[in-house]
């Protein structure tokens, strides 16, 4: 591998995308939390939901997890094998295919957060008469209806729900960013320039 050939913003991105994985698997991307009685983390590798105690995995999202996180480790691969082939004639449909991915991955978990947040309020009203939007980013506080509290029904409880974006999510934008970064500067036949290779080179 000649150093002057490899396409230096490729391998960051590369590197950056096997970071996302790697944090993904300890640290949720989305996570909201109601009160101190239950939580939801929506991540690349997992999505769980706990509540009263209880965990619990749903086997759909489950799958999808996998696919995600199988979907990226392989963009992740081709990204790192262009970047030190990048002159190579199969590079550019190397990196055609693997920059697309983390940006596809990006939009459809935030689309999956707006669907699960719609989800549970037309549900919540459907089956508790319970009127909430709950917040992606930010703080609400829900009023659970008295008829639901049985002889406390004369207390008012309310219970606050937060929802926030972790910093492995913003990793995975850097990333994603990234790769475009990597796509938009391909020139076949070429590498990035790097000035402390050339420097030695020249010495």
């Amino acid at each position: 591998m000649e150093l002057k050939k490899v396409n230096w913003i490729g391998l960051v991105s590369g590197i950056m995308l096997i970071a996302v994985i790697l944090f993904s698997l300890y640290s949720p991307w989305w996570q909201l939390k109601i009160g101190d009685v239950g939580y939801a983390n929506f991540s690349l590798s997992k999505t769980d939901f706990s509540f009263l105690g209880m965990t619990f995995l749903i086997p759909v999202l489950t799958a999808i997890n996998v696919s995600c996180l199988l979907l990226l480790s392989i963009s992740a691969t081709l990204m790192l094998v262009y970047s030190v082939n990048p002159t190579k004639k199969y590079s550019k449909q190397l990196l055609c295919w693997s920059y697309t991915k983390p940006p596809a991955i990006l939009i459809t978990f935030i689309v999956a957060i707006v669907v699960f947040i719609r989800l549970a309020s037309v549900l919540a009203q459907q089956y508790a008469q319970i009127h909430f939007t709950l917040p992606i980013m930010g703080t609400a506080m829900i009023q659970i209806p008295s008829e639901l509290l049985g002889e406390f029904s004369g207390v008012q409880i309310s219970v606050a729900v937060s929802g926030a974006f972790q910093w492995t999510f913003y990793l995975a934008i850097v990333a994603a960013v990234m790769c475009i970064v990597t796509r938009l500067f391909y020139e076949k036949g070429s590498s990035t320039p790097n000035p402390v290779v050339d420097a030695i080179e020249t010495n």
